[in-house]
């Protein structure tokens, strides 16, 4: 399923999965709060702003569900766009893809698109990425039987994701061109809605979550 159409038809209920995640969502704000600086362009935000914005100038959300959505101040524009379509004219200090890697399932036009982001990057610009880390045993599994996942998540009418490793995502960094590449680890939190894209309302406590969020700052 496309993911505009999926993510327009469960707009309510991933709403209620984010609130779920909220101590997450702050525990990565904090981080972002950090690093974050001058003009921000955070692609596939859905409309969620989960960091302190007093340091930062100009921020431009830019996502798939933004067709109608209108400039909500001074400040902060809402435009419709994805990451496949990164516009070069849209210069910026900071560019934001936060657990947005996992929907973008097609490898030319990731790779492509992340060389626009370096292109679109002022000078000492960041281009920061927050993700949930696959252990790489799985990713590998993953790939191996991925024409097999894409089929039984297209019969669910679900769209497709994949997810990646630490190794997967440094590698996709430094061919695009990105140096000084740090990596920071995020607390989870004591309850997390695990996959609030598949399964919205499936909530469980923290501790059993098996995976890691992770936070990586990468320079021009």
């Amino acid at each position: 399923m496309e993911n505009k159409t999926y993510f327009t038809k469960i707009v309510e209920e991933y709403k209620k999965a984010t609130d779920y995640n909220e101590e997450l969502y702050q525990n990565v704000g904090k981080k972002l709060y950090e690093i974050l600086f001058g003009k921000v362009v955070d692609f596939g935000n859905g409309g969620v702003i989960n960091y302190d914005t007093r340091r930062i100038k100009k921020l431009i959300c830019v996502d798939i569900i933004f067709e109608n959505k209108s400039i909500s101040n001074n400040k902060t524009d809402f435009v419709f766009g994805n990451f496949y379509d990164i516009n070069y004219s849209c210069k910026a200090d900071c560019v934001l893809a936060q657990v947005l890697l996992h929907h973008l399932t097609d490898d030319k036009k990731l790779r492509k698109s992340l060389s626009k982001v370096k292109a679109v990057l002022n000078e000492n610009g960041k281009f920061i990425i927050v993700e949930v880390a696959f252990p790489r045993f799985l990713e590998l599994f993953q790939n191996i039987a991925k024409p097999i996942l894409f089929n039984i998540l297209a019969m669910m009418k679900k769209p497709s994701l994949r997810f990646l490793s630490v190794k997967s995502i440094l590698a996709l960094l430094i061919e695009a061109g990105f140096n000084n590449i740090q990596i920071q680890y995020i607390a989870t939190g004591k309850r997390v809605s695990p996959a609030p894209v598949l399964f919205p309302k499936l909530r469980i406590p923290g501790k059993l979550y098996p995976f890691r969020h992770i936070l990586i700052e990468a320079n021009k």
